[in-house]
């Protein structure tokens, strides 16, 4: 017997998994709306028309030092950006009972809306983890685009997409936990910015303004007040104390 398809859940933390039945009317049958009642509030979302693709984005912020007599400007990493997560969705109505509440689609449009919009508990909008096949991404929905694209006779939208864009969340501590580039048993090189001193160096590379020493032996520096931009500096590997 064929296993039934996957379909794509939004699952606010600390919700309880959807019962909402399979089919149209079960389309984000469990999402948060305004007047929902209490019990369905806060539940996973799961659409009924799976995303035709979608697509997650990562990218990095560079700063261009201005070196004279060089072609081009040094880059110097700086940061990483948040990834971000994009896809459609369709709510299709057209096969319900014209009449019926369900047939606008903006009834089921604005529960999936309603994710995006802040909680009265946290203050903010619900972090939500995205699932489809395992999981996709966990994060904040930044943005929804409502397009309009079919009506009933009477003017009611019977399909609406939806173009959402989530942007992942990471916690401090997820984060920190997972940084290396602080980590001081490896060897790596940086780019000295205008105005840099070898105790900011220090601090951005081993997270201790005080391990600026070791820097100025390493790369033979004897005056440490006195750092020209655009020189690369060797940052050395250090031994973990015993």
């Amino acid at each position: 017997m064929a296993s039934k398809p996957a379909k794509l859940t939004i699952t606010p933390r600390g919700a309880q998994p959807s019962n909402a039945p399979a089919g149209l009317a079960g389309v984000l049958d469990a999402a948060t709306t305004a007047g929902a009642d209490a019990e369905s509030a806060g539940k996973a979302v799961e659409v009924s028309f799976n995303p035709k693709e979608y697509t997650i984005e990562q990218s990095n912020t560079y700063a261009e030092i201005g070196v004279p007599g060089l072609e081009a400007p040094i880059l110097q990493f700086v940061r990483g950006n948040t990834e971000k997560l994009s896809f459609d969705v369709l709510i299709d109505t057209t096969d319900l009972e014209p009449g019926s509440p369900q047939r606008d689609a903006r009834t089921l449009a604005n529960k999936i809306l309603q994710l995006a919009r802040v909680d009265g508990e946290r203050h903010a909008p619900p972090i939500c983890k995205f699932e489809w096949g395992g999981e996709v991404l966990e994060g904040v929905i930044e943005t929804v685009r409502r397009q309009f694209v079919l009506f009933d006779p009477s003017g009611v939208p019977t399909r609406i997409t939806l173009s959402l864009g989530v942007k992942r969340y990471r916690s401090l501590k997820e984060q920190l936990g997972a940084m290396n580039r602080r980590s001081p048993d490896r060897t790596r090189t940086v780019v000295v910015a205008a105005d840099d001193t070898l105790p900011a160096i220090a601090f951005r590379a081993y997270g201790d303004d005080a391990l600026w020493r070791p820097i100025a032996l390493h790369n033979g520096i004897a005056d440490p007040a006195r750092l020209r931009p655009g020189t690369v500096l060797e940052l050395p590997k250090l031994e973990a104390a015993p």
